[in-house]
């Protein structure tokens, strides 16, 4: 039996590609370097390793003698991080916990020790993106690609979502849409982050340690950092607007824009209630554990703390490290290499298969499938368009005839024959579509297997990995997703792959 295919695809080919990631990734280092040196990295305190070691357990992972290497300073140190979304986000999540996996076995096939921290951002407020996730559809008619499951949160709150219980509504509709039994990661009461957490132990097989933002003790460990960020506050928006200056003279847009009066948002202070406080000014770092980071600043927590050698982000984090470059030398902060997840879409193998069997070239499946169609009718469509492109000409020659010889009879009959040649050529138009239309899917076949094939890549004209969830795919394939992604994606590289399951 032949190997599953895969393809490998330019990353400038995927839609909305941001344009600095590109040019980084061609080798521009105007605003942060490709590869940085990191110092020496302080032993981490006591009690953050035991509040790690304490809130992995709780969640399945015992990395008792993994923290201990890394606290040691005996293995290099490799992050990443995500919203703690309902059952696990997007497929990009997947992606990202993926791309460390690789990292972490080829750094060791090398004979380089390494551990890998996936941070959980539970301290965001944005309900609606982390209660929001998408599976495909299972529609036949195919009038939508993408089965969307919302919760509300039933007033306006900037509570911390992680500590938040995820809503039984969610479940249900979750659970009915796959049609699967509950399971333990969405127990009743249980929250967004422990949920997350849980899914991850259940579909990876450890190998990573999970970093709740929200540990009392992590922000304890950064009370120097806040310090410095309160200290300098009023020097890093400066360094802040003149980087986003140097960006946007440079062709490329700021990741994170000022508020409407000027200033960037650094931090917030999390109330007695659980909800997120904007400080628009430094005040005293008297509770730590209070404190909250920001877009710019949670970076900056992570390069404090944990002091890694590599961050992996996406495209937009790769961005924030441009705009905050400036920041690092200003705070005192060693600056990581930045490394760039891998890109994957993955689909059945019966569909990607239809990339071969159609001769359709990967980066068009982010096409119509009636435009992959017309592809191979090409001569049948040219001759559509050319026979009612001179039907629609002839026949506007013969109303400007008509309209020269009613005009001096009959004012009125001139108006309507004006009024009549935009319904004229906007019917000619419709009728050359509906025959292309019929032409290009007289094959049926074809049509529904290249349907399908865009459907599950680019569904709704989204990417898939940007938008789909990984958890059907993985309730599916389970394991077997686990090994394909990790043995095919490839971090930090100038392409993205479509893999078949």
């Amino acid at each position: 039996m032949n190997e599953p295919e895969c393809y490998r695809v330019p990353l400038d080919r995927y839609p909305g590609m941001n344009r600095f990631v590109l040019d980084w990734l061609a080798g521009s280092e105007r605003f942060h370097p490709r590869h940085a040196e990191r110092s020496e990295a302080p032993r981490p305190a006591t009690a953050l390793v035991d509040a790690l070691i304490a809130s992995n357990n709780r969640w399945g992972l015992n990395i008792s003698d993994e923290i201990q290497r890394w606290s040691a300073g005996k293995t290099q140190t490799i992050v990443a991080g995500q919203q703690v979304g309902f059952a696990g986000g997007p497929l990009y999540t997947f992606a990202k916990i993926a791309s460390l996996l690789k990292m972490k076995r080829d750094s060791e096939a090398r004979g380089i020790a390494t551990t890998i921290f996936f941070w959980l951002a539970t301290e965001d407020h944005d309900f609606a993106e982390a209660a929001t996730i998408a599976l495909p559809s299972r529609d036949p008619n195919r009038q939508q690609d993408l089965t969307w499951i919302r919760a509300s949160h039933g007033r306006d709150s900037r509570e911390v979502v992680g500590k938040l219980p995820i809503p039984q509504s969610l479940v249900d509709e979750l659970t009915a849409k796959l049609e699967i039994p509950r399971p333990k990661w969405l127990r009743p009461g249980i929250t967004f982050a422990d949920s997350f957490a849980e899914l991850l132990t259940s579909a990876f097989d450890g190998g990573f340690i999970l970093v709740d933002s929200l540990l009392p003790e992590l922000r304890r460990a950064a009370a120097p950092l806040f310090e410095k960020i309160m200290k300098r506050w009023n020097e890093i928006q400066s360094a802040l607007a003149a980087r986003s200056k140097e960006l946007e003279a440079a062709g490329y847009v700021s990741q994170v824009v000022p508020r409407e009066d000027d200033g960037y948002t650094l931090l917030y202070r999390i109330d007695a209630s659980g909800n997120r406080q904007l400080m628009s000014k430094p005040s005293a770092v008297d509770a730590p554990e209070t404190i909250s980071t920001s877009a710019i600043t949670r970076p900056l927590l992570q390069d404090f703390v944990l002091r890694p050698n590599v961050f992996v982000g996406g495209p937009a984090e790769v961005s924030y490290y441009a705009q905050i470059a400036p920041l690092h030398r200003l705070l005192d902060i060693p600056l990581p290499r930045v490394s760039l997840r891998g890109h994957v879409l993955v689909a059945p193998r019966r569909v990607v298969r239809t990339i071969a069997r159609y001769d359709i070239p990967p980066a068009d499946v982010f096409k119509t499938a009636d435009d992959l169609s017309a592809a191979h009718e090409s001569k049948g469509v040219a001759e559509v368009r050319s026979i009612t492109g001179k039907a629609e000409e002839d026949l506007k020659k013969s109303i400007a005839r008509i309209r020269e010889i009613s005009l001096p009879a009959d004012h009125a009959v001139a108006r309507a024959i004006n009024r009549s040649i935009g319904h004229l050529e906007y019917h000619f138009r419709k009728l050359s579509e509906r025959a292309i239309r019929g032409l290009v899917r007289k094959d049926k076949d074809r049509f529904l297997a290249l349907r399908e094939l865009v459907s599950t890549l680019y569904p709704d004209h989204h990417v898939q990995d940007r938008v789909v969830a990984w958890l059907p795919f993985w309730c599916e394939h389970g394991k077997g997703l686990v090994e394909r992604v990790v043995n095919e994606i490839e971090p930090d590289t100038a392409a993205f792959k479509i893999v078949s399951l």
